[in-house]
């Protein structure tokens, strides 16, 4: 449970919390969980990195190593991979063989999408410009007349 808001608890602060904080970055935590992890609140967290360069760079080289391994392999998935596997047969043999992974197209999508977000943008923006009467106004109020005089009971011809 974190610290109450504002409870910049900096005195609580032990130089063997820059080791934990590498690794537990290194295991994708965030600030929040490095707060709950120490028992404190979120602010002290950020207090601390202002106070100790030592926590400051711990945290820095955790979450930089951790991204940095999740991109390579989510780049090694995008372009396809070779396998180094091992089998044991029936008869206790060991047999080693490679296994092909093809390039994985969701991981292409996404690689490209966070690289280059202009290209390769998922939501597609549209850009109005020119004359403001819109001609469009003038059919969906032709339509809402229409309704407004038709008869709820449908009529058969």
């Amino acid at each position: 449970m974190a610290a109450p808001l504002g409870n910049l608890n900096s005195n609580k602060y032990c130089s063997e919390y820059a080791k934990q904080t590498y690794k537990l970055c290194l295991l994708g935590a965030r600030d929040q969980d490095l707060a709950d992890f120490f028992e404190v609140h979120r602010d002290t967290i950020f207090h601390w990195v202002s106070l100790y360069p030592e926590f400051a760079e711990a945290r820095k080289r955790g979450k930089l190593q951790a991204d940095a391994e999740v991109a390579y392999q989510l780049f090694k998935r995008a372009t396809g991979v070779t396998l180094h596997k091992e089998k044991v047969l029936i008869s206790g043999e060991i047999v080693q063989y490679n296994e092909e992974l093809p390039p994985d197209v969701r991981a292409m999508e996404f690689w490209l999408r966070c690289r280059s977000r202009e290209n390769w943008n998922a939501k597609q923006q549209v850009e109005l410009s020119g004359n403001q009467e819109n001609p469009l106004a003038f059919i969906l109020a032709d339509i809402a007349n229409e309704a407004e005089h038709a008869s709820a009971i449908p009529q058969i011809v």
